[in-house]
């Protein structure tokens, strides 16, 4: 029976023939089953890009890790005297500050991004960032688009949803990973690729 209701619903999902409206389908089970379904598709769809994050830094990592090396530590001055374990460190801070003490309300402490770390002090950082971020996608993932507002900064009130939470989060990690990519080409490392999607 349970098979039944799910391909009979998966189904109409597909054709078009279910819509938010009861005036449809007078079962309220059917949309029990909608809204059941929407919210599954919903923490699928986060979890899912944000594992194409995880997979794009990998590579990051894995080339500072095998051809910058130390390299990370040397300020420039091209990019006012920061260094590339601070875009790093930066970006963890940023969701920290998002996604960990504005949305899901933790009070937790920021990095100082002027202290230089090693490669696998980064990976070290990242991991609980991920650990983050399954916390955040985990407790938004039944209504991503429920209002995530308050004071961001004294007399700065912010109102947004997990969605763009989650977007401001993962394209401010982009933004500056391109940075990071030149600052090793200026710092005589050719980039590899680090897109979502490699060819």
């Amino acid at each position: 029976m349970y098979i039944f209701w799910s391909v009979s619903f998966h189904q109409k999902l597909q054709t078009g023939y279910l819509n938010f409206s009861l005036r449809k389908d007078k079962n309220p089970l059917y949309h029990l089953i909608y809204f059941s379904y929407i919210h599954l598709l919903m923490a699928d769809l986060l979890y899912t890009q944000y594992t194409m994050i995880r997979q794009s830094r990998q590579v990051v990592f894995q080339f500072l890790e095998e051809h910058v090396m130390e390299d990370t530590a040397k300020p420039l001055s091209a990019f006012k005297n920061k260094t590339i374990s601070y875009m790093y460190v930066h970006i963890a801070n940023t969701y920290i500050a998002w996604a960990g003490n504005f949305a899901l309300n933790n009070s937790s402490d920021y990095y100082d991004q002027d202290e230089s770390l090693s490669i696998s002090q980064i990976k070290k950082l990242f991991a609980q960032i991920d650990e983050l971020m399954e916390r955040f996608i985990a407790h938004f993932a039944g209504d991503p688009t429920q209002a995530v507002k308050g004071y961001k900064w004294p007399e700065k009130y912010i109102e947004t949803d997990a969605y763009g939470i989650f977007t401001h989060v993962i394209t401010h990690e982009f933004h500056h990973k391109g940075q990071a990519m030149t600052m090793a080409r200026l710092l005589g490392h050719t980039p590899v690729d680090t897109d979502v999607m490699r060819f």
